[in-house]
This record gives C-alpha cells, sequence and structure tokens, in this order.
C-alpha cells in the first residue's frame, strides 16, 4: 500500500474517532451522564493512535522527507502542518486535566472537557482536510516515487510487526467499539 494512502486510511480512523467526541457530548441534555470512562478511551485513542502513532509518521518521516527535497519547514505547508499537530495536543492536555477534575467532584469540569474536545474536532477535521487535499498529494508531486514506495514499505512494516500491530489493532478496536455506542 502507498505512503499517502495509508496514511489517508489512518485519518478515516481518526475522523470516526471525532464523530465519536460529537456523539458523546450532544447525545444527552444531561452532561453528567456522560461515560467518563469513554471519554478517557477517546483521550487514550487520541493520544496514541492519532498523535503517537499517526502524527510521528507524518512528523518523523513524511514531512523530513519532504524537507530532505527542498520544501521548508517554516513558512508553508508543514510548518502549518506542525503547527496545529501542537495546538491538537495543548487541547488534549487541557482535557486530560479537566478529566481528573471532574473525577475529583468539579462538575465545572465537564464542560472544559466538552469545549476542548470538540475544539480539536474541528481543528483535525480541518486539519485532515488540508492533509488529504492539499499535503499529501503535494508531497506524491514532489518526492521521487522511489522515496514514496520506500515510506509505503516502512508505514506497512510498522502496521504488521508484532508490537505494533498490537497496539495499531488496540486503538482500532477502541473506535470499533466506541462506534458500535456512538455511531
Amino acid at each position: 500500500m502507498k505512503a499517502i494512502d495509508i496514511l489517508v486510511k489512518e485519518h478515516d480512523s481518526i475522523l470516526s474517532m471525532i464523530e465519536i467526541i460529537r456523539k458523546i457530548f450532544t447525545g444527552s441534555e444531561d452532561k453528567t451522564a456522560i461515560n467518563i470512562g469513554h471519554v478517557e478511551m477517546v483521550v487514550d485513542f487520541i493520544r496514541n493512535f492519532a498523535d503517537k502513532y499517526h502524527h510521528l509518521k507524518e512528523e518523523d518521516v513524511l514531512f523530513a522527507e519532504m524537507e530532505k527535497y527542498g520544501m521548508p519547514r517554516e513558512g508553508g505547508p508543514i510548518g502549518v502542518m506542525l503547527m496545529e499537530h501542537d495546538e491538537g495536543r495543548a487541547y488534549v492536555r487541557n482535557t486530560i486535566e479537566a478529566i481528573e477534575r471532574f473525577k475529583n467532584g468539579d462538575l465545572s469540569a465537564l464542560a472544559e472537557m466538552e469545549n476542548n474536545l470538540m475544539n480539536y474536532g474541528l481543528l483535525l477535521t480541518n486539519h485532515i482536510h488540508k492533509e488529504n487535499h492539499i499535503l499529501y498529494p503535494m508531497a506524491e508531486k514532489f518526492l521521487p516515487i522511489d522515496v514514496l514506495n520506500k515510506m509505503g514499505e516502512d508505514f506497512e512494516k510498522a502496521n504488521s510487526e508484532t508490537i505494533d500491530n498490537e497496539y495499531f489493532d488496540k486503538y482500532l478496536k477502541i473506535a470499533e467499539d466506541l462506534g458500535k455506542i456512538y455511531l
């Protein structure tokens, strides 16, 4: 599978989780009835699948290759994507803090959780659109085919090696299980 196709497929899982976030917070008038365990599963998915697993592929492999072949890191699309990755991480950190406060009895933290996760969802929906429709097609035109093929092989290997495969499958299962409840 091509590197870009792998990244786009991972985006589909992330977009499903964003829709689950929306359903969690809009599915009940009584916000205190929200299943905090499900919110924690969402955050786990975001931190590990979306950020550590997916964003690091982009940051450490795709963006690095694009830079190596002359695309500037600052002042261009790569810089914007990196800034948005950092903005998403800030929303997640704020959500984690709000979860802890909520679990310690601070009901006002629920609104912060919702605000941060909904803003994360909006940010990532727009971010993914830019990557899928602007940056990735640019990368396919910009990078030599042998570099793209090698990235695809490396991504497939990362998805199929025992430890990474269990890790990958764990997060796809979280998305699937929550999807059965909320979608």
